[in-house]
């Protein structure tokens, strides 16, 4: 692992954003998300960081742009695990971002909104994880609901929702049909008991499924995907 601290480029005004990014390693074409951009760089999400000093070739999905951009960069640090600093990953430099991106990157930092995620479900331990987990992820707000009558009309605009189904299957399902059911449903990931299959196909056609108990870092990879996908239409509308 290389030190956080050792080729940091200068801090230039950033925002948390998730944005799909693929690049080509070792012969592989690989998806990933990038949860941090500035002019300077970026920090892309992985659990297999490449070298520092490794040159990248990036396609970066960016909102207002309807095609891909291609942009060079290099690694300058890596982080091999998650830990008390951020989740697994490198920070790239941008090579030639001012001929290509960098008045439209300083648009969209100066217009950045936080994303909301709701969490509904038991308020205990692991739902204090699960908050601090993707707080650490992206740069969001997030709430703790209660699965109670009602809960559906508290949840309004926002750019999750995170459904513990464990806790109270059948009212569990019936919010997340509920919130489907709406001219426009607002994402919904189902955490739910993965010995029992019939429940997880049922909740299965309405959301999408994280099984329990939960693995931190396939948890991670679907809610990178969903934000990813959120943020890009929000942000280009």
């Amino acid at each position: 692992m290389t030190s956080e601290s050792d080729g940091k480029v200068q801090r230039q005004p950033r925002v948390g954003m998730v944005l799909e990014v693929k690049y080509r390693n070792a012969g592989q074409f690989l998806v990933s998300y990038c949860t941090n951009l500035s002019r300077g760089g970026l920090f892309v999400s992985t659990r297999q960081p490449e070298a520092v000093g490794t040159e990248l070739v990036l396609s970066l999905r960016v909102p207002g742009r309807e095609i891909p951009v291609v942009l060079r960069a290099r690694v300058r640090w890596s982080r091999a695990e998650d830990n008390d600093e951020g989740p697994a990953g490198m920070g790239l430099s941008f090579a030639d971002v001012d001929a290509v991106l960098g008045d439209h990157i300083d648009t969209l930092v100066t217009n950045a909104e936080p994303l909301s995620i709701d969490l509904v479900g038991r308020s205990d331990h692991a739902s204090a994880h699960l908050h601090a987990l993707l707080r650490s992820l992206v740069t969001c707000q997030t709430r703790q609901l209660a699965l109670r009558p009602g809960v559906a009309q508290t949840i309004t605009q926002v750019d999750l929702v995170v459904v513990d189904v464990d806790g109270d299957p059948k009212n569990a399902l019936e919010l997340i049909v509920d919130l489907r059911q709406r001219a426009e449903p607002p994402p919904i990931l189902a955490l739910c008991d993965a010995r029992d299959p019939e429940l997880r196909a049922r909740v299965g056609k309405h959301a999408s499924v994280v099984p329990t108990p939960v693995d931190k870092r396939e948890l991670q990879l679907k809610v990178l995907e969903t934000l990813g996908q959120v943020q890009f239409v929000r942000t280009s509308i």
